[in-house]
């Protein structure tokens, strides 16, 4: 159940967002206009000192890949799905009655990334490297997001095979408190597990239908949160 509520938050997570910008242009004023202006500017001041102020624990935040050599590795589908075979795709009946439908090819990648995090997980607990602040996952990651150099994208853009964004991660989390005290930090150094996940993992399913294969890549995520 866990499983399928996730995934039917990976389905409808992506949003949109704009801002727009206000210009102010010269014209006449009173006192009372000037006394206003006095007052914003005392108010962005005090933003200013809060932005100086905001909390800040010196833990470098970095999107990269595993650096061992990948991994292929072939599994049957876990899941329950209905096939259209008339458009390519599959419908999904979830735990609370709803429904969503979606092209077969993006379907067999969440399903690739999902396996591939148990696979991921499996790695990490054969090279002890498991413990407080480390966790394995699969979430969306767009390849322009992960740290590297011109050339290393390039071939990570060729190498991967995906039908959405999606890939398998490893959780490398700072804990804070609301007054910035250190609450709990990874057993394991980064490093460590950088250097002990694959950069790529290539996963076929087995589907009924037809099998779906894909080529996704390992995201380690170093990173921090503070409570509210």
């Amino acid at each position: 159940m866990i499983r399928r509520a996730f995934f039917a938050g990976v389905i409808s997570s992506v949003s949109f967002a704009s801002t727009g910008c206000l210009s102010r242009f010269p014209s006449s004023s009173t006192e009372e206009d000037d006394e206003e202006d006095d007052d914003e500017d005392d108010d962005e001041d005090e933003n200013e000192n809060e932005d100086e102020d905001e909390f800040n624990p010196g833990v470098e935040q970095i999107t990269g890949v595993g650096e061992g050599s990948g991994i292929s590795f072939e599994v049957e589908p876990e899941w329950d799905y209905e096939y259209l075979k008339e458009s390519d795709s599959v419908r999904i009946e979830y735990d609370a009655g709803d429904s969503s439908t979606m092209a077969f090819d993006t379907f067999g990648t969440l399903r690739a990334a999902d396996h591939s995090s148990d696979r991921l997980q499996r790695i990490l607990e054969d090279n002890s490297l498991t413990g407080t602040g480390i966790n394995a996952g699969w979430g969306q990651v767009e390849l322009t997001e992960i740290d590297m150099s011109t050339g290393e994208a390039e071939s990570l853009q060729e190498a991967v095979t995906r039908d959405a964004p999606m890939a398998p991660k490893v959780y490398h989390s700072y804990h804070y408190d609301r007054d910035g005290s250190l609450i709990s930090e990874p057993t394991v150094p980064f490093q460590d597990i950088v250097e002990s996940v694959p950069r790529l993992i290539e996963i076929s399913i087995r589907f009924p239908e037809k099998k779906y294969t894909a080529v996704l890549p390992v995201v380690c995520s170093k990173e921090w949160e503070q409570n509210e």
